[in-house]
């Protein structure tokens, strides 16, 4: 008769896959497609985007690619883990027809596939480039990239996260945990008439110097700690202050309220030095802005007031796609002479490829969030005109070669 066998705990080696997540789907827009180049081994690549908590990008030949299967006339196309961690995943990329649904729709479809760092899968005969041709929009690919991975296992212990972003809301418009007030109403310059002015109830808030200090300096300036003295806050509406204090301290301002008060919160920022809120409630307004020709001045003129650059950008590529339109219907006499150079750079960089991303030393044409993605990276200062952040990356790259030199 056999012992009985005790079976022991497993023994596991490496951590075991989460359940898969949901299919995640990301749009790549390859604007003018009919005029990338149609060279075999040409390829055109997108900007990076995030997904799992890795880098990728899109890498497409419009003329075909170069690897061995690769076939004449065929459009190839791959998918880029740019991460230096490599991470398991399934992927496929769809083409829709655009207005037809009962087209044929092309699609790969592959099992779990090992991306390693900078290294890319996909399909060498995507679809023939003669089909794909007439499934664009507007002269526009759209390829949709479908990805899903395995979730983290969770770990058998819990770990409570750090509490400091919310121990600090707590202390948001709390009397007893602050050293300054201000009185916030009075009149306030009318959104649907900039030359009225409304009054407002005042509306007493409560914040602490030190945070003011760290997040809104302007605002800060204004008061001294300790000091039992009320600040008086003109023109600002209440509730647009509550919000900027709030974000001051760790909160987030909700899209709704952002789209509802867009430019009231930019010209709040603006004016206490609240950077990133400026920039948020400036994405806001330039997604949800339809720029016209009736309106493209005003717009433009209000952008450059408040150095926009996004939003100007906006204005400039829509001056740039329907110049037809505008000469003759428009009066640039107004417009600041710095703003021609601005409609000419969209002018030229309309002629480039613009599903192509400029030179890392072509600081001239490259788009504002580009512009800011490098400032940010290198600790600079991201408001500001598109002159200012170019002059900026500039004298900080001569620094650097400067400092280098004197090193070597």
């Amino acid at each position: 008769m056999e012992a009985a066998v005790k079976v022991a705990e497993d023994v596991h080696v490496g951590a075991p896959p989460g359940p898969l997540s949901d299919w995640v789907m990301r749009k790549v827009h390859f604007h003018g497609f009919a005029g990338l180049p149609t060279a075999r081994g040409v390829s055109v690549k997108s900007p990076e985007f995030s997904c799992f908590g890795h880098q990728w990008l899109v890498v497409l030949y419009p003329g075909g690619g170069r690897l061995e299967g690769s076939k004449e006339g065929h459009v190839s196309v791959y998918l880029h883990n740019q991460s230096p961690e490599s991470i398991q995943a399934y992927f496929k990329f769809v083409l829709k027809h655009p207005t037809d649904q009962t087209k044929r729709s092309f699609e790969t479809g592959y099992a779990i596939q090992s991306f390693v760092a900078r290294e890319g899968k996909g399909r060498h005969n995507f679809a023939k480039r003669e089909t794909v041709l007439t499934y664009l929009n507007n002269g526009t690919l759209t390829l949709e990239v479908h990805l899903r991975s395995h979730k983290k296992a969770e770990s058998n212990g819990y770990v409570p996260s750090n509490p400091c972003s919310g121990n600090l809301l707590k202390g948001f418009n709390n009397e007893e945990m602050s050293d300054v007030t201000f009185e916030v109403g009075g009149e306030v310059e009318s959104a649907a008439n900039r030359r009225k002015r409304a009054k407002t109830t005042p509306t007493t808030f409560h914040a602490g110097h030190l945070i003011l200090k760290l997040n809104a300096p302007a605002l800060a300036d204004m008061c001294r700690p300790g000091n039992e003295a009320t600040v008086p806050i003109d023109g600002v509406d209440p509730e647009v202050f509550k919000m900027m204090l709030y974000f001051c301290y760790g909160g987030k301002v909700g899209k709704e309220e952002l789209a509802a008060n867009a430019k009231a919160i930019i010209e709040a920022a603006d004016r206490f030095g609240i950077v990133n809120l400026k920039l948020q409630a400036e994405a806001v307004l330039a997604k949800q802005t339809d720029i016209t020709v009736d309106n493209m001045l005003d717009n433009l003129l209000y952008a450059n007031s408040k150095n926009l650059a996004l939003f100007q950008e906006k204005i400039m590529d829509f001056a740039a796609e329907n110049g037809d339109k505008i000469v003759g219907n428009v009066s640039f006499s107004s417009v600041p002479s710095e703003l021609i150079s601005d409609i000419l750079t969209a002018v030229a960089r309309g002629k480039r490829s613009i599903s192509k991303s400029a030179p890392e030393d072509d600081l001239k044409f490259m788009r504002v969030g580009e512009l800011r993605k490098h400032l940010h990276n290198k600790g600079l200062c991201i408001d500001g005109s598109r002159e200012t952040m170019i002059a900026l990356l500039r004298e900080n790259s001569a620094s650097g070669e400067t400092g280098a030199k004197e090193t070597s």
